[in-house]
């Protein structure tokens, strides 16, 4: 009797065993799931607040247009006023010229009564003096004609200048939208290009393969000793290793001539975080398998 009771706590003992080491596998399963599905929730919600950025980034883009927009709109109207005073100058100068025929007109009128008071004084005096001052009306007239050809060149001139600058700030305001927008669509490029890595693959869109450093690292954020010169692209994602074991991915948000600044994005090892002096490597992703 005493040996069957031993034997059945034994047999008890084990089945123990057994059962709680099912419950351990599964309980260890449940959790591999949950820490899976957060990480794919955080990813999202990381590229929703990327596409919320770039949202707010094009409407301040569009408000910043507007507002040159309206600037250029002022000085085109600053230089139709110029041009509208020189054309009443130019108006004006010939208005001068014609009151200037007018009393050549009008000495010549005046003067004609005088030569029936004597022919001698009118041979002698007044035809000199007439001749004289006909000479000089005619000087005038021909001094205020020339000045108001003057003038008019001046004015042509004038309105031909404010036309070409017109035209100059146009082009130039054309110019400056072109290079906006631009910039706008390589920036969107580059913030687009990595959400589809597999895409990338399949048309061999990887970007340059860059073999870097990291310079420094606080917390989420690191520098790598490599730049724009060494063909870092915005959004480029780095592998970040340590004597040839991967421990975090990082993805590049600034780039600058000489380095370039990074945040981490996965942690591939719990117990290892990125440090100064760490290797990184371009990213690269396979292409898709294809039935």
């Amino acid at each position: 009797m005493h040996t069957l009771t031993k034997v059945l706590v034994i047999t008890n003992l084990v089945f123990c065993l057994i059962l709680s080491q099912f419950v351990w596998i599964s309980l260890s399963g449940n959790s591999q799931w949950r820490e899976r599905y957060e990480a794919e929730r955080d990813g999202r919600h990381r590229a929703k607040a990327k596409l919320e950025k770039a949202y707010n980034e094009l409407v301040a883009v569009r408000e910043a247009n507007r507002n040159d927009l309206s600037q250029n709109t002022a000085e085109a109207a600053a230089l139709n006023a110029t041009r509208q005073a020189l054309e009443a100058w130019k108006i004006e100068s010939e208005l001068a010229r014609n009151d200037a025929d007018k009393a050549a007109t009008d000495l010549l009128k005046a003067i004609e009564p005088f030569r029936e008071i004597s022919q001698s004084y009118d041979r002698d005096v007044v035809q000199r003096l007439q001749a004289t001052v006909e000479n000089l009306t005619e000087r005038k007239s021909q001094i205020f004609a020339q000045r108001s050809e003057q003038l008019k060149k001046v004015s042509d001139a004038h309105i031909a200048y404010a036309r070409a600058h017109d035209a100059y700030r146009t082009l130039e305001f054309q110019q400056f939208l072109m290079q906006e927008e631009l910039e706008h669509r390589r920036t969107l490029v580059a913030q687009y290009r990595w959400l589809r890595p597999d895409i990338q693959a399949d048309i061999a869109d990887n970007g340059p393969v860059v073999f870097a450093k990291v310079n420094w690292v606080q917390g989420n954020s690191l520098q790598l000793n490599k730049g724009r010169r060494d063909g870092v692209e915005l959004r480029q994602k780095y592998t970040i290793t340590r004597n040839g074991v991967t421990i975090a991915v990082a993805d590049v948000v600034e780039v600058q001539n000489e380095t370039c600044e990074c945040v981490i994005i996965d942690l591939v090892g719990r117990g290892a975080a990125p440090a100064a002096g760490d290797e990184a490597v371009t990213k690269l992703f396979m292409s898709r398998l294809r039935e």
